[in-house]
């Protein structure tokens, strides 16, 4: 059976309300789940952090792919903005690429890169010669380099010469920043040799903007708040990953205080298993949604399958359901109860699990054997599963906890690859714990049953 046209068109306007991307605060398809969540609103603590303070602040955001960390930072946005704050917006991923490491300098040239494109982009302000680019030209124009003693050329002890060369040629540093070119390479050694020059001119480029605005606006007592979004998508690749992992570290650790800019209060994204790793203060990590309370009976949580279900119902009215997948059978679960439970509390997986019903209806209402395959599809995007993962996931599930102290590097790439892919996920109702994806909690057992000793 074919869908007649009426309905590929009603599947077809369906499938679009369903679609996963960041959604503004006022946007009528956004359901406030973080607000009205029983704990803290992550928000509005981050809000009170600015709010509260006299001078600038430096904070850390992360929430794990597909958790509506960027959705929650324009919720932040439009409530300061509504207090008479300047809030400035910028993606990381224009300027770097999330697969290579990430050094201070680097790190630097990007907050301060992307506060002057926003201020121009976003403001209309014009800094003409005074955007950060312009500066940093001037920096390696104007520095010089010198080595007592030793063989050593020219060439070599003065990596301004051959930096300078690359810019005069006409790079532009920005687009190189996301490659991995020699010239980049060239560029980060010369700034890590001058790194206590490039943050105090990073620091002077955040007070100059920061003036710029103020002469815009026509008053000083203006707070600037910069967000810094998408540094929690930093994690290499198989050849390098440690690097990478180490770099975000080393920036959010031992850096974190270069990271602080006159007259801006600011916000940085980052990977949220710093939060478990290193403890960073004054770093707010977004948690997944709750379903199940905390215990080995895993007893649903109404509340939470209540907001998951008014977050579906701003895409697929109530009306529209029974359309889709009939009228719910007292009998049975409803569809989309069985979808919302099938997610884990992550949004993204619930919206795709969605559009893959509704990419394999064929009449309407669906077959209940069609919510089965698009499950049965779930959960074999997180298969297969290693031994030595089934048996971490294992323990994360048995413990609901976390032991970090015990945590070796390898076990730390895992347990990032472990949250970027849901298959391990952290709550937070007065209490911090953990647990693993339902879909996989049965796989996990078996392949532990397959490969323990034989006595």
């Amino acid at each position: 059976m074919s869908l007649s046209k009426d309905d590929r068109e009603f599947v077809r306007g369906l499938y679009r309300r369903v679609l996963d991307q960041p959604l503004e605060p006022d946007d009528p398809l956004y359901e406030p789940i973080h607000e009205q969540s029983n704990g803290d609103d992550p928000v509005a603590i981050m809000q009170r952090r600015i709010e509260l303070a006299d001078v600038q602040t430096m904070q850390l955001f992360s929430g794990f792919s597909g958790s509506g960390k960027t959705t929650e930072l324009f919720r932040l946005r439009r409530n300061l903005r509504r207090q008479g704050y300047v809030v400035l917006y910028a993606d990381a991923l224009k300027y770097v690429d999330p697969f290579d490491p990430l050094p201070i300098g680097d790190m630097l040239m990007v907050a301060a890169g992307a506060f002057s494109d926003a201020i121009e982009e976003d403001l209309g302000i014009d800094l003409r010669a005074e955007s950060f680019w312009e500066r940093l030209r001037g920096l390696v124009e104007r520095t010089e380099v010198r080595l007592s003693g030793g063989d050593a050329k020219l060439e070599y002890s003065s990596p301004g010469h051959g930096v300078l060369g690359g810019i005069k040629a006409g790079l532009n540093i920005k687009a190189e920043l996301k490659t991995r070119s020699s010239f980049r390479r060239t560029l980060q050694d010369f700034l890590a040799a001058h790194l206590v020059q490039l943050q105090a001119d990073v620091a002077q480029f955040f007070e100059h903007g920061a003036k710029a605005i103020w002469a815009a606006k026509g008053s000083e007592d203006v707070q600037i708040v910069f967000m810094l979004d998408q540094l929690e998508q930093l994690r290499g690749d198989y050849h390098n990953w440690q690097a990478v992992i180490r770099c975000v570290q080393q920036l959010f650790t031992v850096h974190l205080d270069r990271l602080r800019m006159p007259y801006v209060h600011c916000i940085y994204s980052v990977p949220a298993w710093l939060a478990f790793l290193s403890r960073p203060q004054d770093m707010t990590l977004l948690p997944t949604v709750q379903l199940w309370n905390k215990g080995a009976d895993r007893a649903p949580y109404p509340h939470g399958r209540a907001m998951f279900r008014n977050l579906m119902r701003r895409r697929v009215s109530d009306a529209d359901c029974a359309r889709l997948f009939g009228p719910d059978d007292a009998a049975t679960d409803p569809p989309v109860e069985r979808l919302i439970v099938a997610c884990g509390g992550q949004v993204r997986d619930l919206l795709r699990m969605m559009r893959e019903a509704l990419t394999r209806a064929n009449a309407l209402p669906i077959d209940t054997g069609v919510v089965d395959r698009v499950i049965s599809v779930a959960r074999r995007d997180f298969l297969p599963i290693a031994v030595d993962d089934a048996r971490l996931l294992h323990d994360i599930s048995v413990k609901q906890n976390l032991e970090p102290d015990t945590l070796d590097e390898n076990a730390i790439e895992r347990l990032s690859n472990f949250f970027n892919t849901h298959l391990v996920m952290y709550f937070e109702n007065g209490e911090s714990w953990y647990d693993t994806h339902p879909l996989i909690r049965d796989e996990v057992e078996r392949i532990l049953g397959d490969n323990r000793p034989v006595e």
